[in-house]
């Protein structure tokens, strides 16, 4: 995953610039509402919950790095084990993809759909670290 992350934002400064914003925008009209525009936990949806959100600025912390793979897997929707039930946070990664998609049937629009939520999700990512708590 790192390594995908890096190739992304190697590839062009202008490009990485793009996907901060674009990871920005996505985070602010997709999770601010249950994070919060602070990513704090405490998004305006946050009493329509089960469980209150992450506080998404204290994951380093946390952890002590930055998890990468488990920070994309949570967005992407792929860190929950089968027969586990359901979870309030949405699969953006399914929701992407079937976003990009439509209703083609092509095997090469499905490829496309897929490199561009990866993209997406490498965007929200990367925003996500750059709102890191400093010690």
């Amino acid at each position: 995953m790192r390594a995908l992350l890096a190739l992304l934002l190697m590839t062009a400064p202008a490009m990485a610039d793009e996907a901060l914003e674009q990871g920005k925008a996505d985070f602010i009209q997709l999770c601010a509402p249950c994070h919060g525009v602070d990513a704090k936990g405490d998004g305006p949806q946050v009493s329509h919950l089960k469980k209150k959100p992450a506080d998404l600025t204290a994951i380093t912390a946390r952890y002590g790095r930055f998890p990468e793979d488990r920070v994309f897997e949570t967005i992407a929707g792929i860190d929950m084990p089968d027969g586990h039930g359901t979870r309030e946070m949405p699969s953006w990664g399914d929701v992407f993809v079937s976003e990009d998609i439509g209703n083609s049937t092509k095997l090469e629009d499905a490829m496309k759909a897929a490199d561009d939520a990866s993209r997406r999700i490498a965007g929200l990512m990367e925003y996500i670290e750059s709102i890191q708590a400093r010690p």
